[in-house]
């Protein structure tokens, strides 16, 4: 796992305690968490790309990401996938160490629901 996204895994572990298990996949990091919810970690600081999506039974709730593919939001390239399709602007940077901040805040927005 490299340095950025290893430091982001370590933040959300410390600040969401729904955290079960952690795996390094080859091209990602994978987060179990309580109620069969998923966090997947993608990024590539080569590429300058990232992909965060928290899923639950096999199906995305949200998505973060930084495909080139939502010309009109503000913050392009970054937006937001909601659970109900909808697309949205992101606030995130493309620096996981940054963006997890955010990420965590809202996983943990789900677990209140």
């Amino acid at each position: 796992m490299a340095g950025q996204l290893a430091r982001a895994v370590s933040y959300f572990i410390e600040a969401c305690p729904s955290v079960v298990a952690v795996h390094d996949l080859a091209t990602k990091v994978r987060i179990e968490l309580v109620d069969g919810y998923l966090l997947d970690l993608y990024f590539n600081a080569t590429l300058g790309k990232y992909t965060y999506a928290l899923i639950r039974e096999g199906q995305p709730v949200c998505v973060w990401d930084n495909a080139p593919h939502h010309p009109e939001r503000a913050n392009y390239p970054h937006h937001y996938h909601r659970e109900d399709g909808s697309i949205e602007a992101s606030s995130l940077t493309g620096d996981p160490e940054q963006d997890i901040v955010l990420i965590a805040a809202a996983v943990s927005a789900q677990f209140q629901k």
